[in-house]
């Protein structure tokens, strides 16, 4: 079964429950989960670690890729602070764990990540691993085939940049920086900007659509779309050919994205739909999420 549409809900609106992930590694983690596939585990979920946390060297039985967005963790000598990035192939031998002040994660997984402690990370790291890696080159664009580490990106460090970046939509004033982006299969995240006061011209513009799944926590600003207005710790899962849009931004916008299961393209639908600053609030989600599609969150303004 196909992860389901999430579109959208405000991570403020989830409460933190214990990380719900087998092995010792994650006790006293907690957890928001975004969403999830029943089918493998594949899930999106915030992070808590605990002031004082500390893990020997293990292993995830999970793909991991994460973002720092609170606090600050030390991975055996890397120390990765505010925005900085990571991906790990399933089975990937981690040094140890720890985080003096506490820290939250944006973390994304490709199946359930059972923790694997050091004495069984060796053989893990064989029979999970894909491929046989490649080089990753650093700079704008982080390229890599499924096996490579990216073991820390400085996202501050790296430079915006509006290449690539379809001239339809430009109206956003939009820039990104690629953390990783696999050229075979499509797989990419990236850093998204967009500008302040923007809109379609003339207030209508098409639908989209893409022929991949793409997902997006919002960092901040705000994302006006024709499901309501997404603030800061908005999350959307959008399954591949969901028509949507059209999108603007009161006050500009900071979010991570991915695309997966394809490459990104722009579909453009033949009728033309009408942008407003104030939507009405109608997200779409699961069953077991659909207690947060009422009320809209808001942060407070005054």
């Amino acid at each position: 079964m196909p992860r389901p549409q999430v579109e959208f809900l405000h991570a403020q609106q989830l409460p933190w429950r214990p990380a719900p992930f087998p092995g010792a590694g994650w006790a006293e983690v907690e957890a928001k989960l975004l969403s999830r596939d029943v089918g493998n585990g594949a899930c999106t979920v915030l992070l808590r670690l605990p002031a004082g946390f500390r893990r020997g060297a293990h292993a995830l039985a999970a793909t991991q890729e994460w973002m720092v967005l609170d606090g600050a963790l030390q991975r055996g000598a890397l120390r990765y602070g505010l925005d900085d990035y990571a991906w790990l192939p399933a089975g990937h031998p981690a040094a140890s764990l720890e985080s003096q002040r506490g820290a939250v994660l944006l973390a994304f997984f490709d199946r359930e990540p059972a923790w694997i402690e050091a004495g069984a990370a060796a053989a893990a790291a064989v029979g999970l691993a894909v491929g046989d890696g490649a080089e990753h080159v650093s700079g704008t664009t982080a390229h890599a085939v499924a096996a490579a580490p990216i073991e820390r990106l400085v996202t501050h460090e790296m430079p915006w940049t509006s290449h690539d970046i379809d001239p339809d939509v430009q109206f956003l004033r939009l820039s990104h920086k690629v953390l990783r982006f696999v050229s075979a299969t499509g797989e990419k995240t990236i850093l998204l900007s967009s500008g302040a006061q923007a809109h379609p011209k003339d207030w209508r513009e098409a639908r989209l659509a893409h022929d991949c799944a793409e997902e997006m926590y919002l960092l901040g600003g705000d994302i006006i779309g024709e499901r309501g207005t997404m603030y800061e710790g908005a999350y959307f899962w959008r399954p591949p050919g969901r028509w949507h849009g059209p999108f603007g931004s009161r006050r500009g916008s900071l979010s991570l994205i991915r695309f997966v299961d394809g490459h990104h393209r722009n579909l453009w639908s033949d009728d033309v739909q009408p942008f407003v600053l104030e939507p009405a609030h109608a997200p779409e989600l699961p069953a077991e999420l659909r207690s947060l599609a009422g009320a809209a969150w808001e942060p407070p303004r005054f």
